[in-house]
């Protein structure tokens, strides 16, 4: 992990997006793991917290109310004043929505420091 660091640069963005394993624990770990190399003002994203919403659909499961990365994402915001949940501002907004459709509710997390 430190090669990783020295790869980034001063004035360099760094976003991190995890789409792996979705277990809770899993992703928390992840989070852990990869937010230091967030630069300030970007992100690390915690990918397909839509899955509490799905847990009783075929297919789903139970587990997924609670067993998800938006439940990561929670649990590693409230550890980490650095970090806020805030999904970044449509770029363009034409269209009847009153807010962004997204498979990953609650997973942005914004470095703020």
């Amino acid at each position: 992990m430190d090669r990783v660091a020295a790869l980034i640069r001063p004035g360099e963005t760094v976003l991190v997006i995890l789409d792996s394993c979705h277990e809770r624990a899993h992703v928390r770990r992840e989070l852990e793991l990869y937010s230091r190399f967030v630069t300030p003002g970007s992100y690390i994203v915690a990918t397909d917290g839509i899955m509490r919403d799905l847990a009783d659909v075929p297919g789903g499961s139970p587990g997924w109310v609670t067993d998800n990365p938006a439940a990561a994402a929670r649990d590693f915001a409230t550890d980490h004043p650095e970090f806020q949940q805030a999904q970044p501002p449509w770029p363009f907004h034409s269209g009847d929505l009153t807010r962004n459709v997204t498979y990953w509710p609650e997973g942005w997390l914004k470095r703020v420091r």
